[in-house]
């Protein structure tokens, strides 16, 4: 079950990314300055996402599971440039999840099994900070927000024992569907924060994100169900470039008339 503890870092990090940070400012440094330009990036990405109730949640449901849901989704992004190593990025992502919990088995023998899935849309909201390692090749670490709008969350229970088989699916989102009722109703939008690395070759784009709910998927009085997520995203980028800003010159061009009009 997945717990704060996981999130904490620890000094031994802290000064390996404070040694990765000043080796990567002296790269920028060497590297020729240059004066990079908007953006497009179409991608699709691997996520999972892990679901995990708190203490009080637990008691309700009987079950401290964490859920593991993995899936993928297509991204589109555009980089506002800010400076000549900041951009702000804003897009908009279509995903869906799937994920079965472990089989539980009743008092009368009745075995029982949900599978869970989600389609959801997600705005994603970063700031990109890019460190040149070439001309053609960018390392970027950018740290943000994101907000996700739930299309559909629903569980499909099947099992089978000496009643015969069974089988249901109740919508989440309703509290008018079976089993359901306000007080049991998930939510529809929720927010998160997400910090990640992408690497820059070319037009060609691979990155790595994760984060935590800021407002779970679930909440009632003290019960939460609350989400981490873990993203890997291949895309490819339209429009960017750069180009070599020009040295000023050492001496300034010589007002003085020609030669042959002072002779």
């Amino acid at each position: 079950m997945l717990t704060l503890r996981h999130y904490l870092i620890t000094d031994t990090y802290r000064n390996c990314m404070k040694k990765l940070i000043l080796i990567a400012l002296m790269m920028v440094g060497v590297v020729p300055l240059c004066v990079a330009e908007d953006y497009d990036r179409v991608a699709a990405s691997f996520d999972c996402s892990f679901l995990s109730p708190n203490r009080e949640c637990s008691t309700i449901l009987n079950s401290s599971e964490t859920l593991h849901m993995v899936g993928g989704a297509f991204n589109y992004v555009h980089g506002f440039r800010l400076g000549e190593v900041t951009f702000l990025e804003a897009g908009v992502s279509m995903g869906a999840l799937t994920g079965n919990s472990e089989e539980l088995t009743l008092d009368n023998g009745t075995t029982l099994k949900e599978k869970f899935s989600n389609v959801n849309l997600q705005v994603p909201l970063n700031l990109v900070y890019r460190f040149p390692l070439s001309e053609k090749i960018s390392l970027s670490a950018f740290a943000g927000l994101v907000g996700k709008y739930n299309l559909s969350y629903k569980v499909k229970t099947t099992g089978s024992g000496p009643d015969g088989h069974l089988s249901h699916t109740i919508d989440l989102l309703s509290d008018t569907s079976r089993g359901m009722n306000k007080n049991t109703v998930w939510h529809r939008l929720q927010a998160a924060w997400q910090i990640g690395l992408g690497l820059n070759i070319k037009k060609y784009y691979v990155g790595i994100s994760g984060g935590t709910d800021i407002i779970p998927v679930y909440s009632r009085s003290k019960a939460t169900i609350n989400s981490a997520s873990l993203k890997v995203t291949l895309g490819y980028t339209f429009r960017i470039g750069s180009k070599k800003s020009s040295p000023r010159p050492s001496h300034p061009k010589s007002m003085a008339a020609p030669k042959s009009l002072t002779q």
